[in-house]
Formats: structure tokens, C-alpha cells, sequence
């Protein structure tokens, strides 16, 4: 799979974008929205351009298709997993409204936006949110979730460390720690630092039994 593409935007028209990479020319369809950010850049900027790619193969052709981030990328595999929607009207859809926008659409709910989307009527917008709510994240908020959650657990690495040392998996021992945290918010504000240690240590072994 081309994971990706690095060269020298040559043209940006219509939902196509010109890359020459080396000696070769790739002519790669793009979003509306990627279209107009690659359109914003000037001189020096168009020069080693990553673009995302996803080749796109058919019984009688092939298609490359180009994305400037990951989410608009992960959004158009996504909602080729809805049924009745394709490269060609997924990449349409990513064309008239923001991934953000259509990731808040989704989860909300929302048939009178979705469906206000070219290429989208009611009946696909109602598959778009039966299939697609709370599944589409964006790296962003992943990111966030993440830092949030080690600021949660930081104070208690050496616990964490010590529960991985004794063989239980990081990640399921984060999971525990987190949980105690929460269940037991009121009663560490009341404990020491250590004492409170000894009570998520032996709450967390029990936990993961």
C-alpha cells in the first residue's frame, strides 16, 4: 500500500491535485477542503508535500485518492463502511463539510446537517449515524484523552511500575488505577501520599485478582 507521497504540488484544480515526486507526476482526487489548503500555499510551501494516500482498486481501473491529514483520511474509510456510500461519494462528502464538523454531526445526531451535505439524503444520513456514531475519533482528541489520562495516573507510576513488574499488563494496569482513583477520590484527598499508595496498590491487586 502507498502510505504516502512526498514531492512538489504542481496543480490543485477541480479535486485534483498534480504531485510530482522525482521523475514521476501522480494525479491524485482530493477533497474540496484538501483542495483548498493546498491551494493556500505559497512558493516555498509547495515544495515536499506529504499527502496521505489511499489507492482505491476497481475491476477495470485504479484510482489514488489524497488526503492532508490522517482524520480526513480515516473518516473516508470509514464511511465507505456504511452501506451505498463509495470512494467517489465519500470523498464528496469529505468535500462539503470539515472531519470535525461531520464527527460532531455524527455523534449528535444530527439529520438536518448531515443531510444538507452534498450527495447525502435523509435514508443514507440516517445509515451515516446508525453505523459511524462514536466510532470516528480524531487524532486531536485522542491525543488529549491520552495526555489527561497520564496526568491522572502520573503520581502514581511507581505502583504502576511495580504491578508491571510483578507480571500484570501496563495497560490494564493503568485501566485499574484509574478506576480506584475515581471510586476512591474522597478517601485519598483524606490520606497520605504513601498511605494512599498502599490503599490503590492492595485495591489494584484485588482488582486484577
Amino acid at each position: 500500500m502507498i502510505n504516502a507521497l512526498l514531492g512538489d504540488i504542481i496543480q490543485v484544480q477541480d479535486g485534483q491535485l498534480l504531485l510530482r515526486c522525482g521523475f514521476i507526476e501522480f494525479d491524485i482526487a482530493v477533497s474540496n477542503q484538501t483542495a483548498s489548503r493546498l491551494s493556500n500555499l505559497k512558493g516555498e510551501q509547495k515544495q515536499n508535500v506529504r499527502i496521505l494516500t489511499v489507492l482505491v482498486h476497481r475491476e477495470d481501473s485504479m484510482s489514488l485518492y489524497g488526503f492532508f491529514d490522517a482524520d480526513e483520511r480515516q473518516a473516508f474509510l470509514q464511511l465507505q463502511t456504511v452501506s451505498g456510500i463509495g470512494a467517489k461519494q465519500a470523498m464528496k462528502i469529505l468535500g462539503g463539510i470539515s472531519v470535525r464538523h461531520l464527527v460532531e454531526a455524527l455523534d449528535g445526531g444530527n439529520l438536518q446537517l448531515l443531510g444538507s451535505i452534498p450527495g447525502i439524503g435523509p435514508k443514507t444520513a440516517q445509515k451515516m449515524i446508525l453505523a459511524l456514531r462514536n466510532v470516528l475519533v480524531l487524532e486531536e482528541d485522542i491525543s488529549k484523552a491520552k495526555d489527561a489520562k497520564s496526568t491522572k495516573t502520573s503520581p502514581w507510576s511507581d505502583i504502576i511500575q511495580a504491578l508491571v513488574d510483578m507480571g500484570y499488563e501496563r495497560r490494564l494496569v493503568e485501566q485499574q488505577i484509574e478506576k480506584i482513583i475515581e471510586k476512591e477520590a474522597s478517601q485519598l484527598e483524606k490520606l497520605s501520599h504513601h498511605d494512599s499508595e498502599e490503599l490503590l496498590f492492595r485495591s489494584a491487586i484485588k482488582a486484577l485478582g
